[in-house]
């Protein structure tokens, strides 16, 4: 086991600086339903959304022929529950098509809050870390998703009263080994707090066997079971006395859980009460990790398909279905090291919070399936531990809401899709870095689409057929730094057509649409990204006998399309393409009017650790940024065409303030473009 850093010792700079992690999980709301409309996050305006097969997207669920239910903002604090159980959840799911929410849980599920209606959670959200990639570990109820955060599984192969996938729990308790267990072995302290006023059987410790035949005196009955009379008051008392464990657990009080139909007020007050509490002590707040987090979605909409293993991937299954990831839930995590109001979106579940706790104290999580150590992270990508801030934030106060009675939800007579609300967009570097290929087997009458992964961290693809063809999608995982190749037959007495859509981590669309029958492999379009300076190269080839002019649109620069003319059996290569917004995103779309079933879309946003450098306006001049420690390694060039050989150095001084270099410069027509250069 690693040691813990004392309160005595320096700060290393690294996780070992950290002294307490608290965990606050809350009841059954989606990540759309709550943080849907927050600025930079995948939320409302998400560009590259799932587009079914009828050319509208699963913002649009289908309740009947021609009428959907779109996503619509509610004020009312207290909502009547949705359906959110094993079956109902795999129902919505469709086998990863995502269609069926209206149909099994019917309109309500689509309801949504803004910052008007959560205004602690959503300044909580500006001045902290949200992570927009955490799903839920099960697509079902609330006990199998509390067991994922405590012990790291259901227990899918019957081994100690498993598998859990419902609400209940087996006369006697379950049998395998928790992560409290783990750690009291280890001699690492932990306590959970949960009050016997205002108490629902929300603790998972209390359904093991070990735990239930505990008694007083017993460390996993006086950590694990015990009851206080106020949690806030005994959470408050400990951080005062300095006797925080290292990992705690915090089990709100029913009615402040959010579980519908209590308000996401209360759950407001009792996290901002639990903040101030460790803001009472500096010495504890400054060494502690606060997460907040959902046990699961609650059946409300989420706009993201989780990822999905392949069949036959071991303990992922369970009567013949995946047992998850579940649905998108909200996960805030509050701490010197995620202070600033970032976006981490590497992909995160339950079990990613015992893997931080397993980096940081050294007690391996055992139970974890291997297919989750290979596609979640353990959080740490969400951290800044070089660059601690131990400010407190003022924070809104929030009035609690009793809920006597609920309100079912109903849209509109009049629908519109909501949108997020504008703001920085500060977004953390991934781990990723995903590609892919499509080639034609003419001889086969096949797509060949080669799945890639530049980066360390493995990517999971889903592969979604637009159109010629009604089964899928296909679930891959393709580890850092390899490639998966997969294959697809074409209907060539159809005409031969093949509409594919590759869809990956942060956004991650990349389309390939055409026809065997009569541009099989003669006109291609190969993207690639540039490490060194964040630019986008597109290689066009045609190797049909005449000329071939491509069309190249940018959904993220001004004019276009771009037409570019290739000569028979010739390409055109190095044509640069700047990242040209502030979050790395990109959208480029090659069609060509010589084949006009040809078309090739890359979407989706550059993840690398590449600094971001930022625009805005001010006074009739262009306001860049970049990160000050990007001076030693980086030049900043403007070019006003774009072209390779046209780049020079911007002569302007920048100026340093805090972390970041400063500069203005005025604008210019024909407009310019700037980047950073390795």
């Amino acid at each position: 086991m690693l040691g813990l850093l004392s309160s005595s010792q320096a700060a290393t700079g690294t996780i070992q600086d950290v002294q307490h992690v608290v965990i606050l999980m809350q009841e059954n709301r989606s990540f759309d339903h709550y943080l849907g409309s927050l600025h930079a996050v995948r939320g409302f305006s998400d560009p590259d959304v799932l587009v079914f097969p009828n050319g509208t997207n699963d913002f649009c669920q289908p309740q009947f022929v021609n009428y959907s239910v779109l996503p619509f903002e509610m004020s009312a604090q207290c909502l009547s529950d949705v359906e959110h159980g094993w079956s109902d959840s795999h129902q919505a799911w469709d086998n990863g098509r995502w269609d069926q929410w209206i149909p099994v849980k019917g309109p309500a599920c689509m309801a949504f809050y803004s910052r008007t209606e959560l205004p602690f959670y959503y300044a909580l959200a500006d001045a902290y870390t949200v992570c927009d990639a955490y799903y839920s570990s099960v697509l079902g109820p609330t006990y199998p998703n509390r067991l994922y955060l405590w012990t790291g599984t259901i227990d899918p192969n019957t081994i100690g009263g498993g598998p859990a996938t419902d609400n209940s729990v087996p006369a006697g308790g379950y049998t395998w080994t928790t992560y409290a267990e783990q750690l009291q072995a280890a001699g690492v302290s932990w306590r959970v707090y949960q009050s016997y006023s205002d108490y629902y059987n929300l603790n998972p410790l209390r359904w093991f066997a070990s735990f239930q035949k505990a008694a007083p005196g017993n460390p996993l009955y006086d950590q694990g079971m015990a009851l206080v009379a106020d949690v806030v008051a005994a959470f408050q008392s400990d951080v005062t006395n300095g006797t925080l464990p290292s990992v705690s657990w915090i089990i709100p009080p029913w009615s402040c859980s959010e579980h519908p139909p209590y308000s996401p007020a209360n759950g407001e007050v009792l996290t901002k009460s639990l903040l101030d509490a460790l803001a009472s002590n500096p010495a504890v707040f400054s060494s502690t990790v606060f997460i907040i987090t959902y046990d699961e979605a609650g059946g409300f909409f989420d706009h993201v398909p989780p990822p999905i293993p392949p069949p036959g991937t071991p303990n992922e299954f369970v009567y013949g279905q995946p047992i998850g990831l579940g649905v998108r839930v909200p996960t805030i995590i509050v701490s010197p090291w995620t202070r600033g109001g970032y976006v981490c979106s590497q992909v995160f579940d339950h079990t990613s919070v015992l893997r931080f706790l397993e980096t940081w104290t050294g007690v391996s999580a055992t139970n974890i399936s291997s297919w989750r150590r290979q596609l979640c992270g353990d959080l740490t990508s969400a951290f800044n531990f070089q660059n601690p801030d131990t400010s407190y934030p003022p924070l809104p106060v929030v009035t609690p809401v009793s809920c006597p009675g609920s309100v079912t939800a109903t849209p509109p007579s009049i629908q519109t899709l909501p949108t997020q609300e504008p703001g920085p967009n500060l977004v953390l570097p991934l781990p990723y870095q995903p590609g892919a290929v499509a080639q034609g087997d003419c001889a086969s009458n096949q797509i060949d689409v080669i799945l890639t992964n530049g980066g360390p961290a493995s990517v999971h693809f889903a592969v979604y057929a637009n159109s010629y063809r009604s089964d899928g999608p296909w679930q891959y995982d393709v580890p850092g730094g390899s490639s998966i190749a997969a294959a697809f037959n074409v209907q060539t007495n159809s005409g031969g057509f093949y509409d594919l859509s590759c869809y990956g981590p942060s956004g991650f669309q990349w389309r390939f649409a055409g026809s065997l029958n009569t541009n099989c492999n003669l006109v291609q379009a190969n993207f690639n990204l540039d490490l060194n300076d964040g630019g986008i190269t597109v290689n066009l080839q045609n190797l049909s006998s005449s000329t071939v002019t491509f069309n190249l649109t940018n959904s993220y620069q001004p004019g276009g399309p771009y037409t570019y003319s290739v000569p028979a059996r010739s390409s055109v290569t190095g044509i640069f393409l700047p990242i040209t917004n502030q979050a790395g995103l990109y959208d480029l779309t090659a069609t060509t009017g010589s084949y006009p079933a040809f078309r090739r879309r890359f979407s989706g946003q550059i993840n690398t650790t590449l600094p971001l450098l930022r625009a805005t306006s001010a006074n009739g001049n262009l306001i860049l940024s970049f990160p000050a420690w990007a001076t030693n390694f980086f030049t900043l060039e403007s070019t006003t065409d774009l072209t390779s050989g046209s780049w020079n150095p911007v002569n302007t001084s920048a100026m340093a303030t805090s972390n970041r270099m400063v500069l203005s410069v005025p604008f210019d027509s024909p407009p310019s473009f700037f980047r950073l250069r390795r």
